[in-house]
C-alpha cells in the first residue's frame, strides 16, 4: 500500500493507543474541573506524540481532536484566569 493509504487504526504496538488516549484526555479535561488543565496538557502531549510517530500511516483523527480539545481547554483556562485577575 502507498504511504497515504494505511489507516491509523492499523498501527502496530503501543503507539496505536496514543490517538484514542489523547481524545479521552481531551474529553475528560472538559468534564473534570479541578484536574482539567492537567488532562488537557496530557491530551496535547499524547496527540503530538501520535502525530509525530505516525510513520507510514495516515494522520490519526482522534489524536487531532484530542489536541484541539486540550488546546482549547488550556486557552479557555488562561483566558478565565486573566479575566479574574482584572
Amino acid at each position: 500500500m502507498s504511504r497515504e493509504r494505511i489507516p491509523a487504526r492499523h498501527r502496530p504496538g503501543p503507539y496505536a493507543w496514543l490517538g484514542p488516549v489523547a481524545l479521552c484526555l481531551g474529553i475528560a479535561s472538559w468534564v473534570l474541573l479541578v484536574p482539567g488543565v492537567v488532562c488537557a496538557v496530557g491530551a496535547v502531549v499524547c496527540g503530538a506524540a501520535s502525530v509525530t510517530t505516525r510513520g507510514d500511516h495516515r494522520l490519526d483523527i482522534t489524536a487531532l481532536l484530542g489536541i484541539a480539545l486540550g488546546a482549547a481547554h488550556v486557552l479557555v483556562s488562561i483566558m478565565l484566569l486573566l479575566w479574574t485577575m482584572r
